[in-house]
């Protein structure tokens, strides 16, 4: 498993040439290219309590994966234990939402990368049924990988996870993974991608989504809407730029310049907006505990994050 993955990560964290930007010219701008930096998220995450996370990260060696992808520079080592900290905030920040809607029992996470969201709440909660879209490359080792933990564990992959090969800039593809759901309320979970997309691109997924939460109805739960370290921050700027070597995309590409902003945007969009902030979890941060980190620094540096909920506007 671990030499595939190896093999896999590999091929796709070549040094890439930044990806174009005009949305019109698709075959410039390969998605897949971007698969590597779900390992790397998956090692920031293995940090934590976070359900799986650590035998998912043990399972593709994220560790060796982030160190190519990132640095094994001792100086930037302490940037890398702060991304631990933003990483699982975002991830307990999404669940908090979605908590917030508790009658929903259908959920979709697009992309979902090695996201361990799906295993931890199928299995919790027998009553979800739980679809996991990505890009063909990577659901591919998903499903393999998925299969492999609960073979390890001994048991079968739950029967309400599936699985579905879709990218948010496709509605045939969105329409295709939701038509076997039941009627009723649907959560849409985009964690990670907003920030990579173009402002053309980010106007077509959200159009997508909206158009499943006007048939469905539900919500959808978006992360990554602004910049997490300021412009100046040198060692972040060093960190971004390694992962836009790799992957040919920089992932500040999509950020908006402000909450508002982001607020705006969707609103015009015809979304109703819900922000919760990314600090209201820091009592659930396990990683939080390392040394050489302090809870007011994390605050602040959480603070200004959010996490929005995205329903359609009543007119």
């Amino acid at each position: 498993m671990v030499d595939r993955i190896r093999t896999w990560v590999s091929f796709w964290a070549r040094p890439k040439e930044m990806g174009n930007e005009d949305n019109h010219n698709k075959e410039q701008r390969k998605y897949e290219n971007i698969g590597p930096t779900a390992a790397l998220v998956a090692y920031y995450r293995s940090a934590s309590d976070i359900p799986f996370a650590k035998e998912v990260a043990r399972e593709i060696n994220a560790e060796e994966i982030s160190q190519k992808l990132t640095t094994k520079d001792q100086l930037l080592l302490p940037k890398m234990q702060v991304m631990q900290v933003v990483f699982e905030a975002r991830f307990k920040s999404v669940d908090a939402v979605l908590g917030q809607y508790p009658y929903i029992t259908q959920v979709m996470e697009i992309p979902a990368g090695f996201s361990t969201r799906g295993m931890a709440m199928t299995v919790e909660n027998p009553a979800i049924t739980y679809i996991e879209c990505d890009l063909a490359p990577m659901l591919q080792e998903k499903q393999k990988l998925v299969s492999n933990i609960f073979t390890h564990r001994g048991n079968g992959v739950p029967p309400h996870l599936h699985f579905h090969i879709a990218s948010i800039l496709e509605e045939e593809q969105l329409n295709s993974a939701v038509s076997t759901l039941n009627a009723g309320p649907l959560a849409i979970i985009t964690e990670g991608l907003l920030s990579y997309l173009t402002p053309q691109e980010k106007v077509i997924a959200a159009k997508n989504m909206r158009a499943l939460l006007a048939t469905h109805g539900g919500v959808w739960i978006v992360t990554d809407l602004t910049r997490v370290f300021r412009p100046d921050d040198q060692m972040a700027t060093e960190l971004r730029n390694r992962i836009s070597a790799a992957t040919g995309f920089s992932p500040i590409t999509g950020c908006f310049a402000s909450i508002s902003e982001a607020r705006r945007f969707f609103k015009h969009l015809g979304f109703k907006v819900r922000a919760y902030r990314r600090s209201d979890v820091m009592h659930k941060l396990s990683s939080r505990t390392a040394p050489g980190l302090n809870d007011h620094a994390i605050r602040k540096l959480l603070k200004p994050q959010s996490t929005f909920a995205l329903e359609i506007a009543k007119k």
